[in-house]
């Protein structure tokens, strides 16, 4: 039950070596990812704007027909819902284009 023999892998320092290389490591793909994360949040910003544009346009378009026509909320809320649904079918083309162009480099 003496010291740890030099070649032990349970040594105290082996373990603090192991420990820095894993550290290293980390900080090293932290710092590999940190560029790309700010392009996927920029991304995933950009993508959001595909969706609200069309259904905002679909909504104001939507609420000068009815003020023009006195309809109510028809042409706001068809306008409006259409908007939305061309802003979610452009953003899962989108996100259908960047997986194909993509398909090599990720699982």
């Amino acid at each position: 039950m003496g010291a740890p023999s030099p070649h032990d892998p349970h040594s105290p320092d082996d373990r603090m070596r192991d420990s820095v290389t894993r550290f290293e490591e980390r900080r090293r793909r932290w710092r590999a990812e940190a560029g790309r994360t700010l392009v996927v949040a920029a991304a995933v910003a950009g993508l959001g704007w595909v969706i609200v544009l069309p259904a905002v346009a679909g909504f104001a378009l939507g609420h000068w027909l009815d003020s023009r026509y006195r309809t109510g909320v028809v042409f706001s809320a068809g306008l409006g819902t259409l908007g939305l649904g061309f802003g979610c079918w452009a953003a899962w083309r989108r996100i259908a284009r960047q997986r194909e162009e993509h398909r090599g480099g990720y699982p």
